[in-house]
């Protein structure tokens, strides 16, 4: 049977304009652009598709019930003599992300600089960890990861990470997220929007209308039959547990499965334009964008 997770996902990022976001400046290198290696790890049975931003990614194709599937693709930061502290810290967020997913079992220890054994590496440890007959999770098993450079300017590059995963059972598992770097330090930036109080209508009113565009309704009392009960509300809308990042087109956020709606309603994901959100950076987020 086929996994189409990656697909679906992609199409979904089609309608926020995602991963064709590379840099919105003309010569990002002048002040130290992050160049990458694309990398890719792929095991199993796999069928060729075509990702939305052009480029070929190998996607599983589980035949029978002992198969596993195991895929990984990264946009790995080269070094070019500029940012070298910033490269460093977004390669230990990679390597702290991947060795996550087999419980730490095995962390690379390389050559940094190796793009190719870095991403071999970890998965060579996902099959590892994968076809042990203790840990076995299921008769068959897809794990896709992918973790893209979508957006760049001269002073900073956020970063995605995706993970689609089956394990058995009735569904699989999405994780979805993005991390926004500042390229002179390396600083990540987590919780940058300077909310003075937690139930900022102004806020608020703006995630509510990426939730119901995400959606596709028009009417907010059908918004609350969505989410959970409390998650969203006439005075109250619970933000993402992970922190919204810099885009191309403004401030990405990622709702995960089950967070504020059930499993089947999908993991939430919207953009809201600088023009409308800009007020409530912090300063130093707001500086990014001078």
């Amino acid at each position: 049977m086929k996994k189409c997770r990656i697909i679906a996902a992609a199409l979904v990022l089609v309608s926020v304009s995602l991963l064709s976001c590379k840099t919105n400046t003309s010569d990002v290198f002048k002040t130290g652009g992050f160049a990458t290696d694309s990398v890719s790890y792929n095991y199993g049975k796999t069928v060729l598709l075509e990702l939305k931003d052009g480029t070929d990614f190998q996607q599983d194709e589980v035949a029978d019930s002992t198969e596993i599937s195991i895929n990984v693709l990264v946009e790995y930061p080269k070094s070019n003599g500029k940012n070298t502290v910033a490269v460093k810290i977004i390669r230990d967020w990679m390597n702290e992300e991947l060795s996550a997913f087999n419980k730490y079992e095995k962390v690379y220890d390389g050559d940094p600089e190796d793009a190719e054994a870095f991403v071999k590496f970890y998965g060579d440890s996902y099959k590892e960890f994968f076809t042990k007959p203790a840990d076995f999770p299921a008769p068959a098993l897809s794990y896709d990861i992918s973790i893209m450079k979508e957006f760049e300017n001269d002073k900073c590059v956020t970063y995605t990470f995706l993970i689609d995963q089956y394990l058995g059972g009735a569904h699989g598992g999405r994780t979805y997220f993005g991390k926004t770097f500042r390229k002179e330090d390396g600083k990540v930036f987590d919780n940058f929007l300077a909310i003075r109080d937690i139930e900022d209508s102004g806020l608020d009113s703006l995630i509510k209308k990426g939730l119901m565009e995400f959606w596709n309704i028009s009417d907010e009392e059908v918004l609350y039959q969505y989410t959970w009960e409390n998650k969203v509300s006439k005075y109250f809308v619970e933000k993402p547990a992970i922190s919204p990042c810099f885009v191309k087109d403004g401030i990405l956020f990622c709702y995960q499965e089950y967070e504020i709606a059930a499993y089947a309603a999908g993991a939430p994901i919207f953009v809201v334009p600088y023009s409308e959100i800009e007020k409530y950076l912090t300063p130093s987020a707001a500086d990014l964008l001078k």
